[in-house]
């Protein structure tokens, strides 16, 4: 019949047929010829059917059926172009896959589908008759899945969400997945041991270790398991997708947890450390990671210790050890001090050059004058750098004679180089005394030689206080002019006669170097020669007196001894 030509239909046998047929309606019908776009069923009329080739293609684009094949079809068209009747599989096939679909979400049954295309917030699936949507989530067990890797795809799917009236089906796959985890974890389980050594996965890092794949199952790789040094970060051992090697620690079938060690795949390096090490040991090692006080070290049999920043170097301008070392690197180290109980061992680098305070006093003598760099100003001096390695400090109190500053060291910056003078060394404290003062000596060791009494000078007025002004004679000295001595009558005030920056001529009246005092005086300018004054030790006048007088200057004397008390508190 499918070789036979066309037969064109008369009114008549069309009406007639018309009678017989109705559009909608479900016929069964035999293939009779399988075309690349066209499938042509007898189904009884005097014309042929055609259906799109599409319709019999499964899920995988293979055909469904094949010449001689019974199919039940509903009728769409009446007659096409070349009078044929245009029919339709998909159309029976839907209302029956619909039900097939309420009746599997109900069973909570899987359907196989086609991941055909990536949409917004999720993919299409092809379910052979209709599609369904099928969100990104949903898709794989893992956060942020390839959103192309799953194109193409056939998987099978549960329905979560089904709406006949809206023709809306949505899936998912993460339940088969997680059947399928649960399966193959407990028979997993079933099969690993302690002690057994497998290559794993790592799939994620945690602050307190690692998950590792070990054929499809997770265990936890601990940080306390992954060396046998200290491991502060595990990524420093660990990195994400790599490829390691583990031991099987512990499997808990019940729980359905697995721990897994890296370290316990080699000795421990503390069984056989004291047979092979021992204090002030000379040994190899290796910079592992740093710390802000030290650096860890670990020895060529993985024996892990510290190298605390002190024992470095002998400067002390080295403030990180992340300045002078980086990871991996391979140095010589002393052992200082190991304790096998406690399985710690402490190393120095710096003891393997020769100390700055060896001969320390021979190359810089007590009394002699040298050469400093400011290191670091602190509240009470300065310590400063004399050589690599090797620092004195500079007190507060030995930089200025003038006792008026308080914190002389302010007035110096980091990294100003000095000369001063070596106070003292104690080479078993490791400590040097520096004084800046000294260098230049104190002046009032020749004061007397540099000034007299009746001696007249011009100066400047450097301070006023309530009993006189101060003059500065030279850098840190200076002179006294009593109130009494300024004029005569004696001011009320010491402002109302004297300000700082006067520049004015005195007289001395005495010096005691001693309690490093001058008296001075202006009014004894003024005196006539023969009406001169004698003074006493404090610089007031002394005249010829009566018993009167004598018992005067006897109360005045006791009165100036406390105002001279004042003045040694300013002063």
């Amino acid at each position: 019949m499918a070789d036979s030509p066309i037969h064109e239909m008369t009114m008549e046998e069309l009406l007639n047929e018309e009678k017989r047929v109705a559009r909608g309606q479900v016929v069964t019908g035999e293939i009779l010829k399988i075309g690349d776009d066209e499938i042509i069923v007898d189904v009884g009329y005097k014309t042929e059917g055609v259906i799109p080739r599409s319709e019999f293609l499964d899920i995988t684009g293979n055909l469904t059926v094949k010449v001689g094949e019974k199919v039940e079809v509903s009728v769409e068209r009446m007659s096409d172009s070349n009078g044929r009747l245009r029919l339709s599989k998909r159309n029976v096939d839907k209302s029956r896959v619909w039900q097939s679909l309420e009746e599997l979400n109900h069973a909570g049954g899987l359907i196989k589908g086609r991941v055909t295309k990536k949409v917004n917030g999720g993919y299409r699936v092809d379910l052979g008759i209709v599609e369904a949507f099928l969100p990104a989530s949903q898709i794989s067990l893992h956060k942020n899945p390839d959103s192309e890797e799953h194109l193409e795809k056939i998987y099978e799917f549960k329905i979560i969400k089904l709406d006949r009236a809206r023709s809306n089906v949505v899936v998912s796959r993460r339940p088969v997945l997680e059947v399928e985890r649960d399966e193959n974890r407990t028979k997993r389980l079933t099969e690993l041991n302690p002690g057994d050594i497998l290559e794993g996965k790592v799939k994620s890092i945690v602050s307190y270790g690692a998950f590792v794949d070990v054929g499809g199952v997770d265990g936890l790789l601990h940080i306390a398991d992954i060396d046998w040094g200290r491991v502060n970060k595990v990524e420093d051992f660990i990195k994400p997708e790599s490829t390691v090697k583990v031991m099987v620690l512990q499997v808990d079938k019940e729980k359905g947890k697995i721990s897994l060690g890296v370290k316990q795949m080699s000795p421990d390096p503390w069984t056989e450390a004291e047979k092979r090490y021992r204090a002030n040991q000379l040994v190899d090692v290796e910079v592992t990671h740093f710390a802000d006080y030290g650096v860890f070290l670990k020895t060529e049999d993985n024996l892990e210790g510290f190298c605390h920043v002190t024992e470095i170097s002998w400067s002390k301008k080295l403030k990180k050890p992340s300045e002078l070392f980086k990871v991996g690197d391979k140095k010589k180290a002393q052992i200082i001090e190991i304790d096998f109980e406690k399985k710690k061992v402490n190393f120095s680098f710096k003891r393997l050059e020769k100390s700055p305070w060896e001969d320390v006093t021979q190359r810089h003598t007590i009394g002699s004058n040298i050469q400093a760099t400011v290191t670091n100003i602190a509240d009470f001096g300065l310590f400063m750098e004399i050589e690599e390695g090797l620092e004195g400090l500079l007190h507060q109190s030995d930089i200025t004679w003038d006792k008026r500053v308080k914190a002389a060291q302010k007035d110096y910056k980091i990294g100003q180089t000095l000369t001063v003078k070596v106070l003292a060394v104690d080479t078993e404290k490791k400590r040097i005394s520096l004084g800046l003062k000294q260098v230049s000596g104190d002046p009032w060791d020749k004061i007397e030689e540099t000034y007299k009494p009746g001696q007249v000078l011009t100066a400047k007025v450097s301070r006023l206080v309530e009993f006189g002004a101060f003059v500065e004679l030279e850098k840190n000295v200076e002179g006294l002019i009593h109130k009494t001595e300024i004029a005569s009558p004696a001011p009320k005030k010491v402002e109302d006669a004297l300000k700082p920056g006067d520049e004015v001529t005195v007289k001395v009246l005495s010096i005691d170097s001693g309690k490093r005092r001058i008296a001075l005086s202006i009014k004894a300018l003024n005196a006539k020669k023969s009406e001169e004054p004698e003074v006493d030790e404090e610089g007031h006048v002394l005249r010829k007196t009566n018993a009167f007088q004598k018992m005067l200057k006897k109360f005045l004397k006791k009165s100036q001894t406390e105002e001279n008390e004042e003045e040694d508190d300013e002063a």
